[in-house]
């Protein structure tokens, strides 16, 4: 089981107390010698009781050994002895993350008999299972780590092929990483399940704008235009729903630049505009229509 200590700015605060104990019992827990470790921590922690880096060392080393409760209790001492440090609330939402994961999988495994559970507890339980697995394979997501992501989403479309957020984070995954093809087949899947999920559609209609296939991209963006057309629109909307609404007028002006239809260009970018005044990107793309509808122009008048 990995646990990525990579995450932890701990060690900028180690200072000349116990500094060679810690340091031993990090080689210790680096060697996946788990229960020397905890004696080294725990000598130092009889000490002072309040060293937060032992602590939270401490934690790390109860988690690779799956005493989930030991190491919450670590996080939870942790972040009373330094409520800003990020490394508490870390170990403390990774470790829930795995605790929920390994009640489910002690039911789901037969250690306990299924007959003792109704099938609203075992119902209860995939569910639980599933919603963990998404919360990692979006923390993931969020990290840009998309191959660890697609491995949680995976497993919940093992467990429920139909789960509508499972496929439409796999399409986004393989959005992201360029794989248009695989995307448009996640996201399709997606659309199946519902076919009125505004951000999907947009995905969608990126993927077959990468793939060449404007017509079809243009007919998806229509749709999320639709949803969220100029009467619906407000300063006071959702930025989800305003970001959706400018993706979606910017990629339909990238479909007709790539046409050469270039008046239509810059009206779909000026209404963008009116929702990210400041977009850069925007900006120079209306401006590259202007230009070349002014070439275009002197082209016919020639």
């Amino acid at each position: 089981m990995t646990f990525y200590i990579d995450k932890y700015n701990i060690f900028n605060s180690i200072n000349n107390d116990h500094e060679n104990e810690i340091t031993l019992g990090f080689s210790y827990l680096n060697l996946d010698l788990y229960f020397d470790s905890i004696e080294q921590f725990n000598c130092i922690l009889e000490i002072n009781s309040n060293n937060f880096i032992a602590i939270i060392l401490r934690g790390i080393t109860y988690f690779k050994l799956e005493k989930y409760e030991n190491a919450l209790a670590d996080a939870n001492t942790a972040s009373k002895i330094n409520p800003t440090s990020a490394s508490s609330f870390i170990l403390r939402g990774e470790t829930s993350s795995w605790r929920n994961l390994f009640k489910i999988s002690t039911i789901l495994q037969g250690i306990f008999r299924l007959e003792d559970f109704s099938e609203s507890d075992i119902n209860s339980a995939l569910q639980k299972l599933i919603n963990t697995l998404l919360f990692q394979g979006e923390s993931y997501y969020s990290l840009e780590q998309y191959n660890k992501a697609l491995l949680y989403y995976d497993k919940v479309s093992k467990i429920d092929p139909i789960k509508l957020t499972a496929l439409s984070f796999c399409g986004k995954i393989y959005y992201s990483s360029g794989q248009y093809y695989k995307a448009f087949l996640n996201l399709n899947k997606a659309l199946e399940i519902n076919s009125c999920d505004m951000t999907t559609i947009l995905y969608r209609g990126e993927a077959y704008f990468k793939l060449g296939h404007y017509n079809k991209a243009f007919y998806d963006l229509e749709k999320v235009l639709e949803k969220y057309d100029d009467a619906s629109y407000s300063h006071g909307m959702f930025l989800e729903i305003k970001s959706n609404y400018a993706n979606a007028l910017t990629l339909q002006a990238k479909i007709c630049f790539n046409l050469q239809r270039y008046e239509e260009t810059i009206k779909f970018l000026s209404k963008a505009l009116v929702i990210n005044p400041k977009n850069k990107s925007i900006l120079t793309l209306r401006g590259g229509a202007y230009f070349y509808l002014d070439q275009y122009t002197m082209q016919l008048e020639i």
